[in-house]
């Protein structure tokens, strides 16, 4: 079977969130610094077009009925949603933070 290749889609909710955390180490630690981490999490997404199930599922959201699978960047989890035709970065999870928020999705 050959894999599908799907579009990827960042939401508006998840590229703000990145913004801030971007913005985040700028101001705190160094340009240098938030541009690497930023440059990560979205090098962390480059292969789901091709390989959607790549990540793990999230099992906060296992009561919606879409599928919801998240990847690991250092201290971020990016969650992201399986649609018919595309993925949907949904969200930029700091994991230090109550991961009940997840849920609130």
């Amino acid at each position: 079977m050959v894999n599908k290749i799907m579009t990827v889609i960042w939401t508006q909710e998840a590229l703000q969130e990145l913004k801030i955390i971007y913005e985040y180490y700028k101001i705190s630690v160094s340009v240098k610094i938030a541009k690497s981490i930023k440059d990560k999490i979205f090098a962390s997404t480059k292969n789901l077009s091709k390989h959607v199930r790549k990540g793990q599922l999230e099992e906060l959201l296992t009561y919606k009925p879409e599928e919801y699978r998240y990847l690991l960047m250092g201290y971020y989890k990016i969650v992201y949603k399986i649609g018919k035709e595309k993925v949907y970065i949904m969200k930029v999870f700091d994991c230090r933070r109550n991961p009940q928020i997840i849920s609130k999705m």
